[in-house]
């Protein structure tokens, strides 16, 4: 196998090359994967690190904001760490949302055919447990248009180049957290057969 300096994989990154970025995954998953499924994390939670994390350091070094005074290894493995460090950090918040007691009228909470009991209460912890751990810009697009914000604004507010391009970010993100939710086993018991 080819050992790339880290000198031309940084440049290999920048222009996009995909050798470079297979070589990543080859050489760096290995250590990722380990790292986070050893603090609390699954493979699929690993992917999702490794991948941020090479965004991150890809837009890194296209606005030259990458001085390396270790390895490249070293480095990458430091913006793995810090990402699920803020990940585990607010899933922790979550759970200890979660078991709070909270004493008020059950019979005040009436949003129209929507009433607020106890499994649809759970439905939401579900739903605000996985929106939590997508992408911040994804989360950022998501509230954006739910609180109908026009897709037009939701380009500028985000720096995209169209609205078309909003448009299909919106769905990669509502998709990447439809697929989360359905692949927790405790989405399960809101989903009927009947």
């Amino acid at each position: 196998m080819i050992l790339y300096s880290d000198k031309a994989i940084l440049q290999g990154l920048k222009k996009k090359q995909e050798r470079y970025i297979r070589y990543l995954y080859k050489e760096f998953s290995p250590m990722i994967n380990n790292f986070v499924i050893h603090n609390s994390g699954t493979y699929e939670d690993a992917e999702d690190v490794f991948q941020d994390a090479l965004v991150l350091l890809y837009k890194r070094i296209c606005t030259g904001n990458v001085c390396l005074n270790c390895s490249l290894k070293t480095y990458f493995y430091a913006i793995c760490r810090n990402i699920w460090m803020k990940r585990l950090s607010r899933k922790q918040k979550i759970l200890y949302q979660d078991h709070m007691e909270v004493h008020e009228d059950p019979t005040g909470y009436s949003t129209g055919e929507y009433e607020f009991r106890e499994d649809n209460l759970e439905m939401v912890r579900l739903f605000h447990r996985h929106f939590l751990l997508i992408p911040e810009d994804c989360q950022k697009v998501l509230m954006l248009f739910l609180e109908k914000v026009p897709l037009k604004t939701i380009a500028g507010v985000m720096g995209f180049k169209s609205v078309g391009y909003a448009k299909a970010r919106k769905y990669m993100c509502k998709n990447m957290l439809r697929k989360r939710i359905l692949k927790d086993p405790s989405c399960k018991i809101f989903l009927n057969d009947d």
